[in-house]
Order: structure tokens, then C-alpha cells, then sequence
């Protein structure tokens, strides 16, 4: 019997010391939570192109067949739409993204 409240005891202090352990790295984490996010987009934006390689092909096929001058108009017109859609948006929606 001595030996179970012995287990119990060292149980308890080990759930302890996980708890102030999960608390500590809570903590030390803070401040890399924004570069952390930032890494977590990226990563799921190449899995997305990962999974669409066919839309990444036509994409390339499309640049190609653009040309120059065509590209550089129609990335000042992509940019003014972008600009007016972010200035648009709600106020709840521009904290999700």
C-alpha cells in the first residue's frame, strides 16, 4: 500500500510540473506567434499549390502568352481592384485574414 501512495504522489507531482512546464513555454511563445503565423500561411499556400499543379501550369501558360506589356497593365489593374476590395472589406473580416 505504501508503494501506490508513493505512485500517487509521484503522479501528482509530475502532472504538476507538466502544467507549470506547458505554462512556461505559453509564455516564451508570445512573441513568436506572429512569425509563427506568418509560417503556417505559407506553408498551407504551397500545399494548396501543391495539390493544383494544373492550375499552376495554366497560370505559367497564361503569364507566358500575356507577354510584358500586357502583364504589367494588367498587374496595375489587379492592384487597384486588390486595394479597393481591402479598403472595402469589414472591420470583423480584416481581423480573420
Amino acid at each position: 500500500m505504501n508503494t501506490l501512495a508513493a505512485i500517487v504522489r509521484r503522479r501528482a507531482a509530475l502532472v504538476a510540473q507538466a502544467a507549470a512546464q506547458r505554462d512556461e513555454l505559453g509564455r516564451l511563445i508570445v512573441p513568436w506567434q506572429k512569425s509563427l503565423a506568418l509560417v503556417d500561411r505559407g506553408i498551407e499556400i504551397v500545399q494548396r499549390l501543391r495539390a493544383h499543379p494544373l492550375a499552376i501550369a495554366a497560370g505559367v501558360a497564361l503569364l507566358v502568352w500575356m507577354g510584358r506589356r500586357s502583364l504589367s497593365r494588367w498587374t496595375g489593374r489587379i492592384a487597384a481592384v486588390w486595394q479597393l476590395y481591402s479598403s472595402l472589406r469589414s472591420p470583423r473580416q480584416k481581423d480573420r485574414v
